[in-house]
């Protein structure tokens, strides 16, 4: 009985957004009865759904892009907010987001501005979604700018995802030669000990520096993993604190190969957002400080905090990005065309476009490049080990002849 329930709940939490914006539609006149009574409610008795911390609280990305885009094409086809929101937490299956949803429709039923109620989740909804939200309110252009907002985090998902495409392999491939190497010399070279027995003073000095890195791991191991782990917790430590942070966002855009890729998947993410804020009305310091926040690297952080001081004392935005090798002269002088013609969230949005395009040209490439290197890198590292341990058999059979 159970097995046609969990079918239909399925099917509905992928309805189209037409078919969620017809069916709260039909319950609006049904709905009219109970209007008044919701705006009876205190906007100070809403409150948060019971066992969640709304300051903490953290969904999936895909969850809030699903819900922006359900919302925006309900609210384009005339359904009334707090039914569009009904409609949605109806049709979610994940409780968290389900609750978060329900939390938001009750608020906005108690008379709370919606924009007021997003800020109540600052894991869920970014300040950037709380920001157009807010200007949305005041234009009336609640539909476009959920479909905008929803655009932007599809684009920034995108992006990320083909950043860590590319990082996966030769991370992985670093942890399994790691292991190959520990296996050599845990579980292997005692055996080619047993061999060499007695013939020390025979051993290259190869041969003798891994035997001895053997014995100092098998000897020694109740020491070796206490300092292993102890390295890693101090350096996950030391990556969260603001001197780890700083080093780990430098170290991304200098590395070779991939700093490139990083310094355009930053300046991207920065122009987007900036763009899209302009073009919805949002003020163009507010936009700056949501920017900069949102950066994701620490130096083009302070990049648009430098900007937006420079428009503060009534300069321009190419004034101060001019003064910064990590932004490209090209990129600059198109912004100062956009400036000068009064089409700067246009020439941004299509800049961050050119930039996205060179960041999957740049994914490839990387992945592309990575794979015969850490293939090189793999077989320096096991051949010399395998060298070290034939050496001595080439030694001996000299002697032999």
């Amino acid at each position: 009985m159970s097995k046609p329930e969990t079918t239909a709940q399925d099917t509905q939490r992928w309805q189209h957004p037409s078919q969620v914006a017809a069916s709260a539609a039909r319950k609006s006149h049904a709905q009219q009865g109970l209007s008044l009574n919701a705006q009876e409610f205190c906007a100070t008795d809403a409150a948060p759904p019971p066992n969640i911390n709304a300051a903490r609280v953290k969904v999936k990305r895909d969850e809030v892009i699903f819900f922006s885009t359900q919302l925006a094409v309900m609210v384009e086809t005339g359904v009334t907010l707090s039914e569009a929101l009904d409609a949605i937490a109806d049709q979610l299956t994940e409780p968290v987001f389900k609750a978060i949803v329900s939390d938001l429709s009750a608020q906005v039923k108690a008379g709370v501005e919606f924009s007021a109620v997003l800020e109540k989740y600052p894991r869920v909804f970014s300040r950037m979604f709380v920001a157009l939200m807010r200007a949305s309110e005041a234009s009336g252009q609640m539909g476009t700018m959920l479909m905008r907002t929803s655009d932007y985090m599809g684009q920034e998902r995108e992006t990320l995802k083909k950043i860590r495409g590319a990082m996966i392999y030769p991370i992985c491939m670093m942890v399994f030669c790691t292991l190959v190497v520990i296996g050599l010399l845990v579980f292997i070279l005692p055996r080619f000990e047993k061999i060499y027995a007695g013939k020390g003073a025979l051993l290259p000095l190869p041969t003798r520096l891994l035997l001895g890195l053997s014995h100092g791991m098998t000897d020694y191991w109740f020491l070796v993993i206490p300092a292993i782990t102890g390295l890693g917790v101090g350096l996950f430590f030391f990556s969260r604190s603001p001197a780890g942070k700083d080093m780990m966002d430098t170290v991304r855009i200098r590395m070779p190969l991939v700093g490139a890729m990083y310094r355009k998947a930053y300046l991207a993410r920065g122009l987007r957002t900036l763009g899209t804020m302009i073009s919805t009305g949002v003020a163009l310091l507010e936009g700056l400080e949501i920017t900069s926040r949102i950066a994701g690297n620490r130096h083009f952080q302070a990049i648009w905090q430098a900007v937006a001081e420079q428009i503060e004392q009534g300069g321009s935005i190419t004034d101060e990005l001019v003064k910064h090798p990590l932004v490209p002269g090209t990129i600059t002088h198109m912004i100062a065309a956009g400036e000068r013609t009064g089409q700067l969230a246009n020439v941004m949005n299509r800049v961050a476009d050119f930039c996205e395009a060179d960041v999957k040209i740049a994914v490839k490439s990387v992945t592309s490049l990575v794979e015969p290197l850490m293939i090189i890198m793999m077989g320096i590292i096991i051949g010399g080990i395998a060298m070290a341990l034939l050496l001595p058999v080439f030694s001996m059979s000299k002697l032999v002849h």
